[in-house]
């Protein structure tokens, strides 16, 4: 514990005394006519140093920024956990990382704003008279309550929630409300030439985004990619979701080279071990398909239905359900559907995540408590503690049923048959099989168990969608950590950026008076001409 605490208080010295150094020497700026709303909300998260960053890039484009944080004094929000309360108490973790943040901010020579939690707020929200009132709440036409309950998922780390969930819903509500009139009054008092802000849903970020769509006012959202050191940035759409249609409808005519083909294969290698990612979900090293069938007792002949699944908790995944009411509904249909059927073993691929995030709720428990005794014979689930890697359970796989994860794009790039059952990014692109109801789900499945035929045109598709995603869409960021601590930026001083650099490069385009297409990948257009 000991070393945890001085492990916590390093990073956050190294953070500001990094930050100090390199905008020791950061030109003063004059701001021009143009007014941007920076809003950060939680000043101390990975994104931090980034952001920091952002603010003095505008302002060398002649922006007069707002930058907008939280202090001590919010009730709670998306990084307070019901495990962090009971673990830390919320007084005691939220105090560190306003801290922290304060200091960075200091240090980068940020002068802040506060948003300020409303005694009116909170006095209209304590006289809502139960939860379904909160969850029901509704303000200018906006689901307030829709907002806090995709909070409730991640507060409890499952969709069941607590004795206190009223409590800590009204808290949630406070925190949205207050994010909300916020921002309102500060678009109205000012003229900004657009929002910027991360994620774009919670209880932090989603009132803006909602406020910002409302009125017109164009936001650009942006997050940490899937790639170590790299981001998303998307205009006038939140970062978890990865569509880029427009510039699809440009590129999908659009051959790779034999180059980029071969960049995609790569990194698909490489996605095997994750070194470059920023979670790292596969800890064993990819074995031979047969094998690993055997040893799961999955006879050779059965051809394999796999069902990867979500975190079950995660907002980012959670009601985007388009063929079953929910990812667990599907799940127990098929095993249904499929029950003792001698040629067919279903396989429930429970997220790793589950054991590296964490989770209240893991789906082979539920499972087994919906089945007990009569979960079928050729039913196989595989947890986060069987250390298989996706890459063998993906070669075990005739058919992969996905909802909205990464997997399906990375089956249907090595030549698989996918089914998505979600609203996911890459649906309908051409390459996937996209399931509107449980009737054609299973239509689907019963074909392709019985298709002998790579469609190579589709594996193609996949590719160039793939190479799209990896290659065009995230963006190298110009921050450096090691072990999870903040060593620099790429430069060694803010004088010495260079104009190369990504981050500058998307501030410039984010400054281009043109209007922006929307959505718009920033250096996509130009790439997919």
């Amino acid at each position: 514990m000991l070393t945890k605490i001085k492990r916590k208080l390093f990073k956050a010295n190294h953070s500001a005394s990094v930050i100090e150094r390199f905008f020791s020497d950061s030109p003063e700026f004059e701001p021009g006519d143009g007014k941007v709303l920076q809003y950060v909300g939680i000043s101390s998260m990975y994104l931090s140093p980034m952001e920091i960053l952002m603010y003095h890039l505008l302002r060398e484009q002649g922006f007069d920024v707002d930058y907008l944080v939280y202090d001590e004094n919010v009730p709670i929000n998306e990084v307070i956990t019901k495990e962090r309360e009971e673990s830390q108490g919320k007084e005691r973790f939220w105090n560190k990382s306003c801290a922290h943040g304060q200091a960075m901010l200091k240090a980068g020579k940020i002068p802040y704003k506060t948003i300020p939690i409303s005694s009116l707020v909170q006095d209209e929200v304590d006289s809502l008279p139960d939860l379904n009132s909160v969850l029901g709440f509704q303000r200018d036409e906006i689901d307030f309550g829709n907002i806090v309950e995709g909070a409730l998922f991640r507060y409890y780390k499952s969709l069941s929630f607590g004795s206190d969930a009223e409590l800590v819903a009204k808290r949630m509500l406070v925190t949205a409300l207050s994010n909300y009139h916020c921002v309102k009054y500060l678009c109205e008092a000012n003229d900004y030439k657009y929002v910027l802000l991360s994620h774009g849903i919670y209880v932090t970020w989603q009132p803006v985004v909602e406020y910002c769509k409302k009125n017109g006012i164009e936001y650009i959202c942006y997050d940490r990619a899937k790639t170590k050191d790299h981001g998303n940035f998307n205009v006038s759409q939140p970062s978890p979701d990865w569509s880029f249609d427009e510039a699809w409808s440009k590129y999908a005519e659009r051959e790779l080279t034999n180059s980029e083909r071969q960049q995609v294969h790569k990194y698909l290698e490489e996605r095997e071990h994750q070194q470059g990612d920023v979670y790292s979900y596969n800890s064993s090293n990819r074995s031979d398909s047969n094998e690993q069938k055997r040893q799961l007792g999955i006879p050779q002949h059965r051809k394999c239905v796999t069902l990867f699944t979500n975190l079950i908790w995660d907002a980012a995944n959670v009601s985007r359900d388009i063929a079953f009411s929910s990812a667990l509904d599907c799940v127990e249909k098929t095993i249904e559907k499929f029950r003792d059927q001698d040629d067919v073993q279903v396989i429930i691929r429970s997220h790793p995540g589950e054991k590296v995030i964490g989770t209240e709720e893991r789906y082979d428990q539920l499972i087994r408590a919906k089945f007990g005794d009569n979960l079928p014979s050729n039913v196989t689930l595989i947890t986060p503690e069987d250390n298989i890697n996706s890459f063998t359970v993906i070669d075990m796989t005739d058919v992969g049923v996905v909802n909205t994860s990464t997997v399906g794009l990375e089956m249907a790039v090595l030549g698989k048959s996918v089914i998505v059952i979600a609203d996911t990014h890459y649906r309908g692109k051409g390459f996937t099989l996209d399931a509107t109801s449980s009737k054609d789900y299973f239509e689907m499945i019963d074909a392709a168990l019985t298709s002998t035929e790579t469609e190579v045109s589709k594996q193609r598709l996949a590719e160039k969608y793939f190479y799209m995603m990896m290659f065009l869409y995230q963006q190298k960021l110009p921050t450096r950590y090691e072990a999870g601590v903040f060593k620099g930026y790429s430069s060694d001083s803010f004088k010495d950026l260079s104009n190369s650099d990504a981050l500058r490069q998307i501030i410039q385009k984010l400054a281009d008076p043109k209007p922006q297409p929307k959505p718009q990948l920033m250096e996509w257009s130009k790439k997919a001409a």
